[in-house]
């Protein structure tokens, strides 16, 4: 026999005035409950952007307008350098995810404020049939024909006294899944807590069977005094095998508890996730000794591995299976967004440059195939990023890459590459900004991610600190890095040490001036930047030749 639930819906007409007033009345029950009661400037953020849509004004909601009429920014906000209303925002998503996975499961409306926006939708409430068979709260498999590797995540174990860490333990648990979902190249399995519990009792490969999981994220939390206490680990479901596991020992203080969670969300998302995360580490692993194919899976995986050791061959070989698998399989979304960023670095980041022009032309078509068939791929979104920068298209790189970070601000890569264009076009504070942000999200840290700290240490004439900076193998760094170092150890006085890394290029780059000339096309720096590299350069022995019109 059919029972009856509640289920959401999106309302189909917002100007009744009857809709006003039931959105009027679940925003107050909002503000009456505990999350938002004592909280002054959520309240003020929730309710300004409520009432603009309600208005018809939910086009006005940029971070710009809000900074300005929320925070009380001046007129020369940016809110790309002052992340405040990013982060707020962050923080009212996961405000309004809890209050409604518990008290306002029942509300009439309710109230979101999707990722990568400002404008809230709404969604009323209607009755729709739900069989008996089919329990609210049962475990469904995910798609066994999805290519993507998949983590359960279980609610983390509450090891403090009855109701001292339990909110914390359910609000990280949230916190933690919202920071996974935003990585687009994995799939997240996520168990209410009745699930959970009863999983906890059985085994970690039954748990990954039952939730068509390849990994499972579990963990606890204690509170001693002060100090919060998170454990985690992810463990492969087939085998038990530990891929990660950290434990973080955090401060408490009062009003602390939501940048608590989102600190302990972002790196442990970042870690597990991002392109050098557990997971593909531990993928990569396993397909060590094979050869490319074009099956997507691999592929992407391939085009992970690149990044860590990137070369001209391997990115030309690779960038001929992304463009049969986009043509095999034309919904593969990050397939188009890695296709696109491998055209990049080949205009970019190799010597010599070649087809420039047309490689930018496949990078902007496969961009925008990327985010056509997945509006929130923040992958596809700094394709075009990265596209429009090198084209100098400046105004269109930056709606780029604010939408990509605001898809996903916990990839460090993306930060990084940011804050690296930053530096070139002169907005070096900005963009150590952008450095440390990339930082704090990774362990271990690449030489190019400290570029824009090299590039402000060169422009102040501190030499000693770039050379101190360089890689003990410098010929094996980014192309920028080996003409950063040259130019120091030139103004350094360091002759010998300059002359042997210049030897070395040349004989990577035969037309070693010819190719220089050519990239600064497409680095697009600051004249201040410009001038003194080449003259730098020009101390090491290297005559820049002039660049042609882009190839």
């Amino acid at each position: 026999m059919a029972v009856n639930v509640p289920t959401i819906a999106d309302t189909p007409d917002l100007t009744h005035s009857d809709n006003f007033d039931a959105v009027r009345a679940e925003l107050s029950r909002l503000f009456e409950h505990k999350l938002f009661k004592d909280t002054t400037r959520m309240k003020r953020f929730l309710g300004y952007i409520v009432e603009e849509a309600i208005q018809g004004r939910a086009d006005r909601l940029k971070g710009y307008t809000i900074g300005l009429e929320v925070f009380d920014r001046p007129e020369s906000f940016d809110p790309q350098a002052d992340t405040i209303v990013r982060v707020q925002a962050g923080q009212l998503r996961r405000r309004l995810d809890l209050y409604y996975a518990d008290a306002g499961k029942t509300s009439p409306v309710r109230i979101l404020v999707p990722k990568g926006r400002y404008a809230p939708i709404f969604e009323f409430r209607q009755q729709a049939p739900l069989t008996e068979d089919k329990k609210a709260d049962e475990l469904v498999p995910v798609a066994a024909n999805d290519p993507r590797p998949s983590i359960a995540v279980l609610s983390l174990d509450d090891l403090t006294l009855p109701g001292e860490g339990a909110y914390f333990a359910a609000g990280l648990t949230a916190e933690i899944v919202n920071a996974l979902v935003q990585f687009r190249g994995l799939r997240v399995v996520t168990l209410t807590p009745t699930v959970a519990s009863r999983l906890n009792a059985i085994t970690t490969r039954e748990t990954g069977q039952r939730a068509g999981a390849d990994f499972v994220l579990s963990g606890n939390v204690r509170r001693d005094g002060e100090i919060f206490r998170v454990m985690l680990n992810l463990i492969r479901a087939e085998t038990g095998e530990h891929i990660f596991s950290r434990i973080y020992d955090r401060e408490f203080t009062p009003g602390s508890l939501f940048s608590l969670q989102e600190e302990i969300a972002s790196y442990t998302a970042a870690s597990i996730a991002a392109p050098f995360g557990a997971v593909n580490r531990y993928n990569r692993r396993m397909q060590s000794g094979r050869k490319n194919s074009p099956d997507a899976v691999k592929a992407a995986l391939s085009y992970h591995n690149l990044r860590l050791s990137p070369t001209r061959s391997g990115a030309e070989e690779l960038l001929e299976d992304f463009k049969r698998i986009t043509d095999e399989e034309d919904r593969f979304s990050t397939g188009w967004a890695m296709r696109a960023l491998l055209n990049t670095f080949l205009v970019s980041q190799t010597f010599p440059i070649r087809d420039a022009k047309a490689h930018l032309e496949d990078a902007e078509k496969a961009g925008k195939m990327a985010v056509k068939i997945d509006s929130e791929n923040a992958l596809g979104h700094f394709s075009l990023y990265m596209t429009h920068y090198l084209r100098g298209e400046f105004d269109h790189a930056a709606e780029n890459i604010e939408r990509a970070l605001s898809l996903n601000p916990n990839d460090y890569w993306m930060l990084a590459y940011y804050g690296v264009g930053l530096a070139m076009r002169g907005e070096v504070r900005r963009a150590i900004n952008m450095q440390e942000a990339a930082k704090k999200l990774v362990g271990h840290a690449p030489v190019w991610f400290h570029m824009p700290q090299a590039i402000q240490d060169y422009l102040t004439g501190d030499y000693d600190a770039v050379i101190a900076w360089l890689p003990e193998d410098t010929i094996l760094a980014p192309q920028f890095v080996q003409l950063l170092g040259a130019a120091s150890l030139a103004l350094s006085g360091r002759k010998d040490s300059v002359d042997a890394l210049v030897k070395a290029m040349k004989a990577e780059t035969p037309n070693l001036e010819a190719e220089i000339g050519q990239s600064f096309l497409y680095w697009h720096m600051h004249p201040a930047l410009n001038d003194k590299l080449i003259a730098g350069l020009a101390a090491a022995g290297l005559d820049i030749m002039p660049p042609s019109a882009p190839t």
